[in-house]
């Protein structure tokens, strides 16, 4: 497998971005249990009763996203740590940093992915 070709500076850098997104995102996660438990109060009338489902169906949404993004971010944490990050998982080739200082938990350069996409 190949290795990453950023220096240590840049690796120090995005390292710091992920660890602050994964914390982000855990943060998330926690505030919206408590909100979900803090929401299961009282008795709730028809019309309240569509609306939390409404807002539950998008909240359900919104936390598949934020568990796939934290898999993402866990990954690229792993491959910093494995010497591995940075280079793009099917070819080893190397991942521009500016891709990674936008997203640093890609796993391809921005027009594979848009190809995979289009796929």
């Amino acid at each position: 497998m190949a290795t990453s070709h950023l220096d240590d500076q840049a690796l120090a850098r995005l390292r710091r971005a992920l660890t602050d997104k994964r914390d982000a995102l855990q943060r998330a996660r926690a505030g919206n249990a408590e909100e979900e438990r803090a929401g299961n109060d009282g008795e709730i009338e028809d019309g309240d009763m569509a609306e939390r489902v409404i807002e539950q169906d998008g909240a359900l949404r919104i936390a598949a996203f934020d568990a796939a993004l934290l898999a993402d971010v866990d990954r690229a944490l792993a491959k910093l740590e494995a010497g591995t990050y940075g280079v793009i998982e099917d070819s080893g080739a190397p991942i521009p940093l500016a891709r990674l200082e936008a997203v640093p938990w890609a796993r391809r350069t921005a027009e594979e992915e848009e190809r995979r996409t289009r796929r």
